[in-house]
């Protein structure tokens, strides 16, 4: 693997060295879960949509099971930590929890809309496949003592409410933009400013968190 910061999986997908058979059986796979779900999915769909046979499925990933695998595995594995520390990195530069609060909104925003389509088949897998539950909850776990104690190290730095803990801090940040997330991609048809909508939502951190 290139350990380079792209800019999303799919464009990381698309620099792989592999054949064009596989890479289009991938992406293909990669939109049709993200849209229907893995069980609403059929290798016949995967196919059409990636403009192969269903033997040139089978060529490259031995089940179904095999071929949504094979899209979460590197993920999980490589382009996430890689995205995490990249991230994590970054958080040296913000002098004000204002600043710190807009950043990690805008970036992690911007992440899961670059990332929509592995973020939604992660979110409906994660319900109903183990395996797939098995390799979230391990990067999770490595993943949060990481993100706890840089977080910390500079959240700390800032007044906060004292009846908050960090847990708490957290969960607040990341679940405010995560819900608007979910709202963008499932009632996308209404009309939307974006940039006002993060705003208001780092407004509204920003009150709950600080002193």
């Amino acid at each position: 693997m290139n350990p380079t910061i792209f800019k999303n999986y799919r464009q990381w997908l698309l620099d792989q060295p592999m054949p064009k058979g596989k890479r289009s059986v991938l992406l293909a796979g990669l939109e049709l879960f993200a849209q229907q779900g893995f069980n609403g999915t059929s290798t016949a769909q995967i196919a059409d949509k990636a403009g192969v046979s269903q033997a040139t499925i089978f060529k490259y990933f031995k089940t179904k099971q095999d071929l949504l695998l094979s899209i979460l595995q590197p993920i999980i594995e490589n382009f996430f930590p890689l995205y995490r520390d990249d991230f994590l990195d970054s958080l040296s530069q913000f002098k004000t929890l204002q600043e710190l609060i807009h950043f990690i909104v805008r970036n992690r925003y911007q992440f899961l809309k670059d990332n929509a389509d592995a973020v939604l088949i992660f979110t409906t897998e994660m319900l109903t496949n183990d395996t797939a539950r098995e390799l979230f909850t391990n990067i999770i776990k490595k993943s949060l003592p990481i993100i706890y104690s840089k977080l910390i190290m500079k959240i700390k730095k800032f007044n906060l409410r004292t009846e908050l803990d960090f847990p708490i801090v957290f969960r607040t940040i990341i679940s405010q933009t995560l819900a608007y997330f979910f709202q963008r991609q499932f009632i996308s048809t209404l009309p939307v400013d974006e940039d006002h909508d993060l705003q208001l939502i780092e407004d509204q951190i920003l009150r709950s968190v600080g002193a």
